[in-house]
């Protein structure tokens, strides 16, 4: 796995359909949001997990990143992406099951790739109900 880290000083969004730019002084990550599986919190940083399995790491916690792509989402039609419990923000695109009893959901990749994440039990129930409607 590669990981890139990235200091949030500017980001911007770039005209291309689903392209986000977070830019640091230091770096410029450019993230296709069709991509990605989930985030997930890791302290002051949030890491973000590609389908291919490639992991980059953003120089802000998971609550802005919840911030900036509810702004970005309101610009792009076709994305969504839900908050499921403190530490998770996944790809509502990518799931594949959501299990109750294991407290966990697994979502997909490219090329047969598999990700299970656990997750609270409410959070599981909040978002199997919010799939059901």
């Amino acid at each position: 796995m590669f990981t890139f880290v990235v200091g949030f000083v500017t980001f911007l969004q770039k005209t291309m359909a689903n392209k986000i730019i977070f830019n640091s002084r230091d770096e410029l990550l450019n993230i296709d949001l069709s991509k990605v599986v989930y985030f997930i919190a890791d302290g002051n940083y949030t890491r973000v997990v590609l389908c291919n399995k490639v992991v980059c790491t953003v120089g802000f916690n998971l609550a802005k990143m919840e911030l900036t792509l509810a702004e970005y989402i309101k610009t792009h039609a076709g994305l969504a992406f839900v908050r499921v419990g403190k530490s998770h923000i996944i790809n509502l695109d990518r799931v594949l099951q959501v299990n109750l009893a294991k407290t966990r959901l697994v979502l997909t990749g490219d090329n047969d790739n598999v990700f299970t994440i656990e997750v609270s039990r409410d959070a599981v129930k909040r978002l199997k109900e919010m799939m059901m409607r």
